[in-house]
């Protein structure tokens, strides 16, 4: 899908839902950052950032956590510039090394896992001692694909096209503090 112009996206915007506004998405990614943090703050861990989604939500799990970390990321997609895919595709590996160390791999959402799989694999292969996953959104859906689960999420939702706090509507509105559904008629599915 090749992105729409602003103005395009502009009076889609208009018509969106909005799931969760500021506050809503600021209290999901604080309880599950007590959650996480509680369980994390003595394995030196290593966030690694899912690029571009997952860009917000590491910004915002870091103003909660006090202890010694490693940021990364890593730029791994399946969407390339569609809405549905399977195959991910590589564009930046981790700069750090990962052997032994815990992987908090942050993402804005969790569909039907076929990144996150892909990701953890890859940590994995590269010696980490364990890999965590934190997502700002799961979806709730039947058609998951890959066999492999979010280990936290901090809100969820139906299986909807979502966009703001950090995830994007056709390369737009990542900037958004809340959290907004695309009009199925306009979902591009």
């Amino acid at each position: 899908m090749k992105p729409i112009p602003i103005d395009q996206a502009l009076q889609i915007h208009q018509q969106a839902q909005q799931l969760f506004d500021q506050s809503q998405v600021d209290a999901g990614i604080q309880a599950m950052a007590e959650t996480i943090g509680a369980q994390i703050e003595h394995d030196f861990p290593l966030l690694l950032c899912v690029m571009n989604g997952g860009l917000y939500l590491t910004g915002q799990l870091m103003r909660y956590w006090d202890f010694p970390m490693t940021v990364d990321y890593v730029h791994a997609t399946r969407y390339r510039l569609s809405t549905l895919g399977r195959n991910v595709l590589w564009k930046a590996y981790a700069q750090n090394s990962l052997q032994d160390r815990h992987v908090i791999i942050v993402d804005d959402i969790f569909d039907q896992g076929y990144t996150l799989e892909e990701i953890k694999a890859y940590c994995l292969k590269q010696g980490a001692k364990k890999c965590t996953s934190a997502f700002l959104i799961r979806k709730t859906h039947q058609r998951k694909k890959a066999d492999i689960e979010a280990d936290y999420a901090a809100l969820e939702c139906e299986d909807l096209y979502v966009y703001g706090s950090g995830m994007d509507f056709s390369s737009h509105f990542r900037n958004l503090s809340g959290i907004y559904a695309v009009p199925n008629e306009q979902a591009g599915r």
